[in-house]
């Protein structure tokens, strides 16, 4: 117990660091924001993925120990619904009943769930993992699993998504197969880092509660973050959403791929682009929709 206080203190300090650094900078950070919203960001060259080795789609979903199977939600500022473990369970179901699915479920605070055979029974593997960094250190544990296995499409999601079930999995691999470019797709974003002290800055950056990519994508942004999964064992909230929720999606933009999301409201593909050329609502998406955390049915 005292080295997790110890470790959360830490992270809280970097945190606050980060905004000392920040404050200190801040009229140059200002300016920068300012000239990036007038200027076209080149980047680096785009990349296409390798086409992936196997037709195994790795499905991992994250689940906090203390959660009903069958819960609500809701966003700040924004509407509540249905989720749970027990929907993402039923979602992957058909999926892993045909063999095209491979289902791992990693769980944080597991002493505090009253049913681990109830979770085994209906997965293909059962993974405990640390509390801290949340679903970062779940997704840490299962790429930890996978990431000697041929290259296939993996994703990475957690138990808040909405309980909306909808036959989705060959059309979200379409949309992968047309744009080798992307290197993440996801069905909901965020264009603000608002754990910052700079004012309506341009950071857009995949929800991390349902991402789809690939495993040798992973294997790249985890040797490029030190061989590290981006927020893994972090402890402070803030800290974590800097730390891996933007830096995944900056890692992938880096690393000269694409980011993509599947508009929640209507189901079509948007490729990530600069300020210039962003044409659809800036902020956190969520906070504007009547049914948050949805995977939509894809429109191609």
């Amino acid at each position: 117990m005292k080295r997790n206080n110890a470790s959360s203190l830490k992270h809280t300090i970097a945190f606050y660091a980060l905004l000392v650094s920040e404050l200190i900078c801040l009229p140059w950070l200002s300016a920068r924001e300012v000239l990036k919203k007038r200027r076209k960001t080149a980047g680096p060259p785009l990349r296409r993925r390798p086409p992936v080795a196997s037709k195994q789609v790795y499905v991992c979903v994250h689940e906090w120990g203390g959660y009903p199977m069958c819960r609500q939600k809701t966003i700040k500022h924004g509407a509540t619904f249905d989720c749970g473990l027990e929907a993402q369970l039923e979602r992957f179901s058909p999926y892993r009943a045909s063999g095209r699915v491979e289902l791992t479920v990693t769980l944080s605070a597991a002493d505090r769930h009253p049913d681990l055979s109830a979770i085994r029974n209906r997965t293909d593997h059962l993974i405990l993992s640390c509390n801290k960094g949340m679903d970062f250190s779940g997704y840490a544990a299962f790429f930890d699993r996978i990431k000697n296995k041929p290259d296939a499409y993996v994703i990475l999601t957690n138990s808040s998504v909405n309980t909306a079930q909808n036959d989705f999995l060959e059309s979200y691999i379409r949309c992968m197969e047309r744009h080798p470019e992307i290197g993440m797709l996801g069905i909901s974003y965020c264009t603000r880092m608002f754990q910052s002290l700079v004012r309506n800055n341009f950071t857009p950056h995949l929800q991390s509660f349902f991402l789809l990519t690939t495993t040798s994508v992973l294997r790249e942004i985890v040797a490029s973050n030190r061989n590290r999964f981006p927020g893994a064992g972090i402890g402070h909230k803030l800290l974590l959403i800097r730390k891996g929720e933007v830096a995944l999606s900056r890692l992938v933009l880096r690393l000269g791929y694409r980011l993509a999301v599947i508009r929640p409201e209507n189901g079509a593909l948007f490729l990530f682009t600069d300020y210039r050329r962003w044409n659809i609502p800036r902020g956190d998406i969520r906070q504007t929709l009547s049914e948050p955390n949805k995977i939509t049915e894809v429109r191609l």
